[in-house]
């Protein structure tokens, strides 16, 4: 049973939202004195935090306290003008909801930021760096969980845009603590388009692509912010658990939307290489498509975008592509996008 810790002062708001978890099958833990509520949490280890209070201020003076792992997210259902302040915390996934709001909508969203944690902390097996899972194995991580979070009962019908819109939240999360610069998701979904665009992709081939773009590194969700801008070279340790990021990606995408394989596949494989050195060990005409296209545009941007290294200019970028194509990146994927970026007679040179 999902533990939830509901934060707030207001007996009214606070005896609806806690009345509305417990029917959705959520273990309830109120805490009325909003300071020191961090204390709290600690003692009683939730799966999620709710606060339900006009102001955010409250809650977030104490945000100096350290959390080790990856802390329970904080979701906010609040009113007033103080809802549309912006609430951004490098140390703690944050979601919110304007209230008053309709309980499926609400019930949606607690349910996906449980799952969110549950898949982040309670599967051992996702830590594993050998790549003998295999998608099944996969498969039945974020299905399984799915279906056991799923199954309380009574349970109330949740409309799937709210799972996708904590997919969104967690995957913006991620890459702003990051080491790419700003704007490195939706960069590499434009590359994206345009492999797919010189391929001719079909309509449901490009959608798969375009959204696993949007989301590909949602995997690092659970990493420290200091490993992730790690300027020195990685431990071997640390690049063991890089390697994780595209299994705990897809994990979490089939907990969030178990009817999107393709998508979550797309996630799971755009590390590997056509020569078999990826990864997870797979190679050539094995990796899906969309995988093969999202790893060249996800290395061209890599190269133009970095915080931690120095960059390269587009041209050399591009020649850098093609040093690879076939080996470490697909032949005609590489030759997609260079066709797409290379500057033609007359045009204006790249500005850097």
């Amino acid at each position: 049973m999902p533990k939830i810790m509901l934060i707030g002062k207001n007996r009214e708001r606070t005896s609806g939202i806690k009345s509305l978890l417990r029917q959705d099958g959520h273990q309830v833990s109120l805490v009325r004195v909003v300071e020191g509520w961090q204390e709290r949490e600690e003692q009683l280890q939730p799966d999620l935090v709710i606060a339900a209070v006009d102001s955010t201020e409250s809650v977030l003076a104490e945000g100096g306290r350290a959390m080790s792992g990856f802390p329970p997210p904080l979701l906010f259902a609040q009113h007033g003008a103080d809802f549309y302040h912006s609430i951004e915390l490098d140390e703690r996934l944050v979601d919110r909801i304007a209230s008053p709001f309709m309980s499926d909508e609400f019930l949606g969203k607690v349910d996906a930021l449980v799952r969110v944690r549950r898949v982040v902390m309670r599967d051992p097996t996702i830590n594993l760096d050998d790549g003998t899972e295999g998608p099944q194995r996969l498969r039945s991580l974020g299905g399984g969980l799915a279906a056991l979070l799923g199954s309380r009962v009574p349970r109330h019908q949740k409309p799937l845009g709210a799972y996708l819109e904590v997919a969104a939240r967690v995957a913006e999360w991620t890459e702003r603590r990051d080491a790419f610069l700003p704007g490195h998701a939706e960069r590499v979904t434009s590359y994206c388009a345009m492999i797919a665009e010189a391929l001719a992709l079909d309509d449901k081939e490009t959608a798969t692509l375009l959204r696993a773009a949007m989301l590909h590194d949602i995997g690092k969700v659970s990493f420290s912010m200091k490993m992730l801008r790690q300027k020195e070279p990685l431990e071997d340790s640390q690049m063991r658990l890089i390697r994780t990021h595209p299994k705990k990606g897809a994990a979490l995408l089939r907990a969030l939307d178990k009817q999107d394989e393709e998508v979550a596949d797309a996630i799971l494989y755009h590390h590997e290489r056509p020569d078999g050195n990826g990864y997870y060990g797979r190679d050539g005409e094995s990796i899906p498509m969309p995988a093969r296209i999202l790893a060249v545009a996800e290395v061209y941007d890599a190269m133009t975008s970095s915080k931690l290294r120095e960059t390269l200019a587009p041209e050399k970028a591009l020649a850098r592509l093609q040093s690879t194509r076939g080996e470490s990146l697909d032949a005609d994927c590489v030759d997609a996008l260079v066709d797409k970026l290379k500057p033609t007679p007359g045009s204006i040179p790249f500005a850097y």
